[in-house]
This record gives C-alpha cells, structure tokens and sequence, in this order.
C-alpha cells in the first residue's frame, strides 16, 4: 500500500523515504499492527504535543502538577488548536524549566536534567530512539532553548511506530486512569465533518483526511507540520466497529495535501467492508 502512494505522488517529489505509517488495529483480539519504514526516525513537529499531554496527565493523577485556570487554558490550545506558545508554558509547567538566557556550570545541568524528564517518562515504558525535550516555536530558539538544540543534535524525535503506540495506550486507558483518559480523548476528538468550516490547520489535517472515510467515522488525532515535513497520528474508528490507530509521517511533500488523505483512505477501504475481529 505504501509503495502505491509512493508511485502515485512520486510526480510531485514523494520518496520512499519520504513516508513513514504505522498502523495498530484496537479492534482486533490479538491488536495486530503493521509499519513501513516505521522504525524510521522523524522530526515530529506539533506531533510532540501528544507526548507533553500525556506526560502532563500522569503527573496531575499523582499529584505532581496542580492545574490552574492557565494550565487548562494551555493545555486546551496546546492540543485543540496546536499553539506554540501555550506548549512552551506546558512544558514548562511539566519539567519546572524555563526559557532565558544561557546557563552554565550546576544551573546548566541541573536545567538539562530538569527538561529531560518527559525522555525518561517514556524511556521507563520502554520506548525507544525517542527524544522529546524542545519546545516548538513560531520563528527560533533563544538562549538556553537554543543551546540545548546542542547545534541540532537535540532535537525532537520520535518514529510513527512509537506515535502509534502512544495513541493506542491513550486509547487503552494504559497511560492514565479513567480521568485522565477521558480527557486526552476529548482533547484529540476532532469533528470530521465536511460541511462545517476550518480555520486552523490542526482542524483541516484531520478533515483532510477524514473526508476520505466512510459517514459516521469517530476521529482523534494530532498533526504536525514544520521544515519540509507533515504528518498526521490519529485513532480512527469506523461505523462498522473497525478501531484503527494510523500514523503517517512524511518529509519533502508539505505542500502537496493528498499524500496523507490516500493513505487513510487505502486504509479506510481495507477495514470498511468487514466487521472487526472479536465482534
């Protein structure tokens, strides 16, 4: 499938190594999946959002953060409508850092070690090749942010096949408790429906895509855009009872808007026609 969407779009500069997809069926018994070039390190753009939201979950049910009008506030932007800003101050929030001008010596590490606590997150559930410690910006990094991209050595990144399994233990409550699942689910949800109008890009991904899936589809996602890359994850289900997570991450097709709208249409068509396993 994925080398048909190559072929289809390689007029317009798609490469084989220009897309990444992962794909998790919840709705299966035994929950099979299947990736290419999923192994495959990307920049993740917004994408990394879903990392600080669900980090920032985990620490509200243990008591670790306290929300705030401006938390909430934040963290609704950082997701709903992918502000840069509001996810500068979650992060901020989540790691006790922030943003100034350079450090050194104990401050500098003391900071770094501070700001890695998202990576460790996520290394301790056994998640690999991730890295997930920089905010993201409308324009550039300054000062301390700027050094600690250690000259683009440290920044984000993260495979489709670690995004789906984010976006499937969301989806299993095997992130957070009942409290916090519910609301990274309300914050992900996203109305696909195509007469209604979109004024953001977070919005459009999903309606993009959505449009290519049967009526009546259920959709959670989050999208990433920046440089030369664009992607969308999301957990997908179908009227049929199909429960699908799919993840696509492409690089050097950003303004060609039908690559990832195919690959969930492909995919739509391989589960639309059937009833899922184990129902």
């Amino acid at each position: 499938m994925g080398a048909d969407v190559v072929a289809e779009f390689a007029a317009s500069g798609l490469k084989d190594e220009g897309l990444s997809l992962s794909l998790v069926v919840l709705s299966a018994q035994e929950t099979p999946s299947g990736s290419l070039r999923g192994e495959v390190p990307f920049y993740p753009a917004s994408v990394v959002k879903a990392f600080y939201l669900a980090y920032y979950e985990t620490l509200k049910e243990k008591g670790k953060v306290r929300d705030t009008p401006e938390l909430v506030r934040a963290v609704k932007d950082m997701i709903t409508v992918s502000s840069n800003d509001a996810t500068g101050f979650v992060l901020d929030s989540i790691t006790d850092t922030t943003s100034g001008p350079e450090l050194s010596g104990r401050q500098w590490e003391k900071w770094k070690e501070k700001r890695n606590a998202v990576n460790r997150f996520f290394a301790a559930r056994g998640y690999r090749d991730l890295n997930a410690n920089q905010k993201t910006f409308c324009e550039d990094a300054y000062g301390r942010e700027q050094a600690f991209r250690d000259g683009g050595k440290n920044r984000n990144r993260m495979t489709t096949d670690l995004v789906a399994r984010l976006f499937q233990e969301i989806a299993r409550g095997q992130i957070a408790g009942p409290a916090g699942t519910r609301e990274m689910l309300g914050l992900l949800s996203r109305d696909i429906t195509a007469e209604k109008p979109f004024d953001d890009l977070e919005l459009e991904d999903a309606r993009l895509a959505g449009r290519t899936l049967p009526a009546g589809t259920r959709f959670w996602s989050k999208s990433g855009d920046a440089y030369d890359v664009h992607h969308l994850a999301a957990r997908v289900e179908l009227p049929n009872g199909s429960d699908l997570v799919l993840v696509v991450f492409t690089r050097g097709v950003k303004t060609v808007p039908g690559v990832i709208p195919r690959v969930f249409e492909k995919i739509g068509e391989r589960f639309a026609g059937a009833a899922p396993a184990g129902r």
